[in-house]
């Protein structure tokens, strides 16, 4: 019983350093951001963040107009630390954003005026009602022929590793006491609210207006250039679909 508390001991005190995680500095970290976020309790920082973006609505909202004024308009959304270029960066104040905006507000972009958009490990903070409006709001701004690309949690292929081979399991999570663990930490940790299989995130595509969305490898995509972040390859389901041209 001695190894297992020990063992039990030592998972508690490397979760608790990976959550401490949360409470330091990202290079990508605004300068507002950097100096608030040591001073604001991490479950009080989400609730910050939405305020002070809304407060500043009006003025992001010119920006977007400004951005719709490109030839080509692609939407990155929720992009956190990962913006990039040649893309339209959208997240809450203290990221790195061409255009600070609540995500679970409408879009600030006419309807079909955006060329493309790609959200990675986005929907899954979604409660999935709150997914099902925002995949609607995409395909409402999405021009004809639009693509749209999504990246989340592969939650589907961690629960056969669970249930069968633990190979990936432990390589995406090593050292935890069990597997199951390791499978709780992608469902409960990191306020996920919503997890995903190619079944259920192809429902959220389709019941939005998407006839024929196909899961697609890291890097395989029929944008001029697949936008994926390296350091999600392992993890991430990708599924991307065109607006059909025949409906607005």
């Amino acid at each position: 019983m001695a190894e297992e508390r020990d063992l039990l001991d030592s998972y508690f005190a490397a979760s608790e350093d990976r959550q401490r995680l949360l409470r330091t500095t990202k290079p990508s970290d605004a300068r507002g951001r950097v100096l608030l976020k040591p001073l604001i309790p991490v479950r009080y920082r989400g609730t910050g963040r939405v305020i002070l973006t809304d407060l500043v609505r009006p003025r992001e909202r010119r920006k977007a107009r400004l951005a719709a004024g490109q030839r080509e308009v692609r939407l990155h959304l929720g992009c956190g630390g990962e913006p990039k270029t040649g893309w339209v960066n959208i997240d809450l104040l203290g990221d790195p954003v061409d255009v600070a905006w609540n995500l679970a507000s409408p879009l600030p972009f006419d309807s079909g005026s955006v060329a493309a958009i790609f959200h990675e490990h986005l929907l899954e903070h979604l409660p999935l009602r709150a997914g099902d409006v925002f995949m609607q709001e995409c395909y409402r701004v999405l021009g004809p022929g639009g693509i749209l690309r999504v990246g989340v949690p592969d939650a589907g292929k961690l629960i056969r590793s669970y249930a069968g081979d633990q190979s990936y399991l432990n390589d995406l999570h090593p050292g935890r006491p069990t597997a199951l663990l390791a499978v709780q930490e992608l469902f409960y940790w990191h306020r996920h609210c919503a997890m995903f299989d190619a079944e259920t995130l192809g429902l959220l595509f389709r019941a939005s207006g998407f006839p024929d969305p196909r899961p697609r490898e890291f890097g395989d995509t029929d944008l001029d250039q697949a936008p994926d972040t390296e350091h999600r390859r392992a993890e991430t389901l990708y599924m991307e679909a065109r607006k059909p041209a025949s409906r607005s």
